[in-house]
């Protein structure tokens, strides 16, 4: 297996230090295994590269200092109202559970007797 590099030329008025890019570049890449679509087109497949394209293109933006503790706090926030809202969703989860285990259920609590060669053996 080929190893490839991408060369990365940053803005250095962008991006101040190369720890900085590296914790972009991993936010921006779990973000991406998570499911978000890269900003820009690339030919690159893996996400870790991907995110290193968007940094090199500053496509990404991000926030230091003061601006990110209230970032944060907002979506702590958001996350709370959000767990307090789905509440009902709850319900609906715990109905699937009991549906599948009722289901799975001869399996999972079947007695041990029944399973050959589970038991003890006749002479």
């Amino acid at each position: 297996m080929d190893i490839i590099s991408v060369p990365i030329v940053v803005n250095k008025e962008w991006i101040d230090s190369r720890f900085r890019m590296v914790v972009l570049a991993t936010e921006r890449a779990k973000q991406i295994m998570s499911g978000a679509k890269p900003v820009i087109p690339t030919k690159y497949i893996k996400a870790a590269t991907i995110a290193l394209h968007e940094i090199s293109e500053c496509r990404v933006d991000y926030v230091i200092g003061k601006e990110a503790r209230k970032a944060m706090q907002a979506a702590a926030a958001a996350k709370l109202l959000q767990a307090a809202g789905g509440a009902g969703e709850g319900t609906e989860e715990d109905e699937t559970k009991k549906e599948i285990e009722k289901d799975l259920g001869i399996y999972i609590h079947e007695p041990e007797e029944n399973i050959p060669g589970s038991g003890s053996r006749e002479e």
